[in-house]
C-alpha cells in the first residue's frame, strides 16, 4: 500500500512505509523522514590554490556538538541547478567562489532514515570573495585546513568536535584539486 503520514512540522514529516520482509515474507511497517524540499541534496568540498580545504564547523541541534562538515544546502530555490545551489551555499557558509566545480560523488546520507541522497561537487580554485551570509539558525564558523594536514584534523578534531563522515569518503577526489 502506499505510504501513510504519521506526523508532519515545519520542516520534515514522518511516514509509515508498508514492506514486507523477503526471508520472512512477514509485512511492517517502516517509519521514514521525507524533507518538504524535494530534490538532492547539494554538498561542496572546495580547495583554494594553496592546497587548503574549506570546511565548516556548524552546530547540530540533534547532537547538541559541534560537526565539521562541507558546506551543503536544500534545493530551495526552484529551477536552479544543483551546480548552481553548490557555489550558492558555498558563497552564504563560507565566503569562498570556486573556479570549477565538478560533480564527484552521490548517494544515499541516511538510509534507514530517510529518502535522501547527497551529491557532491569538487571545488577547484576556491577564493575568498565575501563576507559569510549565514541563516537565523546557523552558527557556523569556516575551517580551513591544508590538504596535507587533512587527516590528521580529522582523526584529531578541537574540542570535541564531530567529523561528518562524508569527508572521509571525498579525499580521495581530492587529488583532483
Amino acid at each position: 500500500g502506499p505510504d501513510v503520514e504519521a506526523w508532519k512540522g515545519r520542516f520534515v514529516r514522518i511516514w509509515r512505509r508498508p514492506f514486507t520482509n523477503v526471508v520472512s515474507g512477514a509485512g511492517g511497517h517502516w517509519e521514514l523522514v521525507k524533507r518538504e524540499t524535494p530534490g538532492r541534496i547539494v554538498g561542496v568540498i572546495a580547495v583554494t590554490p594553496e592546497k587548503e580545504v574549506i570546511l565548516v564547523k556548524i552546530l547540530r541541534v540533534p547532537l547538541k556538538q559541534y560537526v565539521l562538515e562541507c558546506a551543503a544546502g536544500l534545493p530551495d530555490h526552484p529551477g536552479e541547478s544543483e551546480e548552481e545551489l553548490a557555489a550558492r551555499e558555498l558563497l552564504e557558509e563560507t565566503g569562498y567562489r570556486c573556479d570549477k566545480l565538478e560533480e564527484v560523488a552521490c548517494g544515499p546520507q541516511n538510509s534507514g532514515l530517510s529518502e535522501d541522497v547527497i551529491v557532491f561537487f569538487l571545488g577547484t580554485g576556491a577564493r575568498k570573495v565575501a563576507e559569510t551570509a549565514h541563516e537565523d539558525a546557523e552558527d557556523i564558523e569556516v575551517i580551513t585546513i591544508p590538504l596535507a594536514n587533512l587527516e590528521h584534523y580529522l582523526r584529531n578534531p578541537p574540542d570535541g568536535m564531530l567529523v561528518d563522515l562524508k569527508i572521509w569518503a571525498l579525499i580521495p577526489f581530492l587529488d583532483r584539486a
